[in-house]
């Protein structure tokens, strides 16, 4: 049998609503819109469904670990290029989606440069692909009739 050893990082992971702890009432450690602070290269850690990587970001309550999805790790590439160690020090944004998850409900944290903002839909898109245009309404015609300009279809 071949064993892994398992890695932990230290320290509170980043919470994404408002919490009680020892006593004390204390705001999310990070909210939609939020600007953080990386604060560390990360670490691959094993998770509850495998392997992840965790980053310290400095957040309105200290310091705190937060894990990164993939799609958060790709911006961040593209942004800052893949050595991670880069990523230290630079400042980005939060973006959040209430969701279901692994059949859980919850909250995704994304981080990613100022230029992404989440969709109508929650996906992530950057620059000007945020802005979703109007849906242009069609007239409804009855089935084999001819359109004729100006008429509504139905009076």
């Amino acid at each position: 049998m071949q064993l892994e050893k398992v890695i932990k990082v230290a320290g509170a992971f980043a919470r994404k609503e408002n919490y009680e702890w020892e006593g004390n009432q204390y705001e999310a450690d990070i909210k939609d819109g939020d600007k953080v602070t990386i604060t560390d290269q990360g670490t691959e850690v094993t998770g509850q469904y495998g392997p992840q990587v965790v980053f310290s970001i400095k957040t309105r309550n200290g310091d705190k670990n937060l894990p990164l999805n993939q799609s958060s790790i790709n911006i961040l590439v593209d942004a800052f290029g893949g050595d991670t160690n880069l990523w230290v020090g630079k400042e980005v944004k939060v973006l959040t989606k209430k969701g279901v998850f692994a059949g859980k409900k919850g909250i995704a944290a994304y981080l990613v440069t100022n230029d992404y903002s989440l969709d109508d839909f929650g996906e992530l898109v950057q620059g000007a692909q945020a802005q979703v245009a109007p849906a242009q309404l069609v007239p409804a015609q009855h089935a084999g009739e001819p359109v004729q300009e100006g008429v509504p279809p139905f009076e």
